[in-house]
């Protein structure tokens, strides 16, 4: 790989970094709430607020304008375009499978409340996940199915866990 692509997608993944870094301080502060709101409190939720307009919804906008254009034809050719979607699902299975080690803790008789909270929390991950994964399922998959799959195609595409026995 050339130096001036490598150097770009070091200074991506670094950007990539600096979000996570303000999204971390944001979940630290919200942890914050269960002891109660002060003018500290306040202030760092402000902060958040600042970090999220002003740096998380630019790179969204920018990531929209600029690199996935230019990611498109790239990813048609060359990659699998539901790489996304499957991403999501490995995402979603993972915390899932961090809710029920904690579940398992919780049933073992553990009441650390600091467990409790991380379940809640893991809880509302896994629905955020899916709910998005859902909402990307809908608009983009079934309205393609919908358009440009025979009626003899969907009932394979559409047999909603059928190869897999569930119910």
């Amino acid at each position: 790989m050339s130096t001036i692509k490598s150097d770009l997608l070091e200074g991506f993944k670094a950007e990539h970094e600096q979000l996570d870094a303000g999204i971390t301080r944001l979940t630290e502060t919200l942890d914050r709430l269960a002891r109660g709101v002060d003018s500290a409190l306040l202030r760092a939720l402000a902060d958040s607020d600042r970090f999220l307009q002003r740096v998380l919804v630019p790179h969204a906008e920018w990531e929209e304008l600029t690199f996935y254009p230019a990611v498109r034809d790239v990813l048609r050719t060359h990659g699998d375009v539901n790489a996304a979607m499957l991403i999501d699902h490995r995402e979603i299975v993972a915390r899932i499978q961090t809710f029920a080690a904690l579940v398992r803790r919780l049933e073992a008789g553990e009441r650390d409340p600091e467990l409790l909270d991380r379940a809640r929390i893991l809880g509302y991950q896994i629905r955020a996940l899916v709910e998005v994964h859902y909402r990307k399922e809908e608009e983009i998959y079934c309205d393609l199915i919908r358009r440009y799959l025979s009626d003899r195609e969907a009932p394979s595409a559409l047999a909603v866990g059928d190869q897999l026995g569930h119910d």
